[in-house]
């Protein structure tokens, strides 16, 4: 069997209606190759790319195999893989689920495609995961990290893998919309992590009222605090754990609502931290609440 008759062997599959409805069923039908930036395929994939484009379509754009792994893993619904000079490997073959088409691309329509933006070899477009609300934080008796105002996607991604990587039970975009998580960047600087952790968003004033209403202590990272991280460290409860944007920090509001304003000692010198760096240090200071086998 050739490299194209594995790829779209029995690989057959139906768009949702909307998109359907959109760009004809006759992309469908017959994948064939993907050569112009007239074909269905090419628009599609253009329009996701866009954020009113993911909203519209309720769709996202996942790049590289390990993202889209982990995205399957997840129980992520892949609607169609694309490649370019690539193969998806048997791994992610066989991680499909049934009826996923898989579509080459052309080398110079791939370029056209993504014109200024990163360039993407091998990626899917998925289903966007369904929303969730702050009561789905209530069985997860570990801290929740909520991020006020931040904007740069890669910062974001970091996070995510750091609160990952030391438990914590979820991740709060305050005053972000749900579509904001599944930028590609993000996902790519999460390293496909945002599928594997409880991630939504709330405004500042949803996320106070639920954190008084709950209990639940807030501690608000900020430079000018009086406290250092190891006292919000030893607390024995869970707590919400605030960063606040890359520029302005933390809301009056929010620091007026903090039970803890806790700072990172740094050297003088050193003005601040990146905001996913001093995520990082609160969190691993919290693992022995969050994650307590690890001490083991």
């Amino acid at each position: 069997m050739n490299e194209r008759s594995l790829a779209y062997s029995e690989r057959i599959a139906t768009a949702p209606e909307q998109i359907t409805a959109t760009f004809g069923a006759d992309f469908r039908e017959n994948p064939g190759l993907v050569d112009s930036l007239r074909h269905p395929q090419a628009i599609l994939i253009r329009k996701v790319l866009t954020r009113a484009g993911r909203i519209e379509l309720n769709l996202i754009l996942i790049d590289d195999e390990e993202n889209i792994i982990q995205a399957l893993d997840a129980g992520v619904e892949i609607h169609s893989l694309y490649y370019t000079g690539v193969l998806p490997s048997a791994e992610l073959i066989r991680k499909l689920q049934h009826r996923v088409i898989i579509h080459e691309i052309a080398r110079r329509t791939c370029k056209k495609i993504f014109e200024n933006d990163k360039i993407s070899r091998l990626f899917a477009i998925a289903r966007t995961p369904s929303a969730l609300t702050l009561d789905s934080l209530l069985g997860i008796p570990r801290d929740i990290v909520a991020l006020e105002d931040l904007t740069i996607s890669g910062n974001i991604g970091a996070i995510v893998r750091t609160s990952l990587a030391f438990s914590a039970g979820g991740i709060v975009l305050l005053n972000a919309e749900h579509s904001d998580i599944y930028d590609r960047r993000l996902i790519r600087a999460s390293r496909g992590h945002v599928f594997s952790l409880p991630i939504l968003t709330a405004t500042t004033e949803e996320f106070l009222y639920f954190c008084e209403q709950k209990r639940i202590p807030i501690a608000a990272m900020t430079a000018q605090a009086d406290r250092a991280v190891h006292e919000a460290a030893v607390q024995p409860v869970r707590l919400a754990i605030v960063l606040g944007g890359e520029k302005g920090g933390c809301s009056e509001m929010l620091m007026n609502a903090a039970a803890l304003r806790v700072r990172i000692p740094t050297n003088s010198m050193v003005e601040s931290l990146n905001v996913s760096t001093a995520a990082g240090i609160m969190l691993y200071n919290r693992l022995w609440f969050n994650y307590p086998q690890a001490g083991k």
